[in-house]
């Protein structure tokens, strides 16, 4: 199966590569989250989790978010997304070829997640790979917080004919 099947078979996706496909409502990060997040993966410290210490340690005055935890928000971002089903099976999360954590965001602030689709390419028979641009935004700052190509196995439905 090649580009041209691609498109074939997924007209609406097709149509998107290269567009931005989305940008998700903003979410507010706040210290019971981060500690949340903390006791639930095991990184905790100071920095993430003490004000007055990520405050007198640090240059960002309190404790900032983890940058797990915003990649993990990836998630619930995209379930805004209203991306062409047709053609489709199911999809599934496949991992991401490529994740920088750029800018450290103050506890408190409001984050979310803008996406991009990359491309889409066969893979055998029935299947496909989707690569989503993904960035992760925090109100106030110039610079992303997260970018990342985060990729989806896509199953085909079956050929009827």
């Amino acid at each position: 199966m090649g580009e041209a099947d691609i498109a074939a078979r997924l007209p609406g996706l097709a149509a998107l590569k290269g567009r931005e496909i989305g940008v998700s409502d903003w979410k507010e990060i706040d210290q019971t989250a981060i500690d949340a997040f903390s006791a639930l993966t095991g990184d905790a410290g100071p920095i993430h989790n003490d004000p007055e210490e990520a405050a007198a340690i640090s240059p960002f005055g309190g404790t900032i978010v983890q940058g797990f935890f915003m990649l993990s928000c990836l998630t619930g971002f995209a379930k805004s997304l209203r991306l062409p089903q047709e053609g489709v099976a199911f999809r599934l999360n496949y991992g991401f070829d490529r994740v920088r954590l750029i800018a450290p965001v103050p506890t408190g602030s409001r984050i979310r997640g803008r996406f991009t689709l990359g491309d889409i390419s066969a893979r055998g028979d029935n299947a496909a790979l989707m690569t989503m641009h993904a960035t992760v935004e925090a109100e106030g700052l110039d610079t992303p917080a997260v970018v990342a190509d985060w990729l989806a196995y896509l199953q085909l439905t079956p050929r009827t004919s």
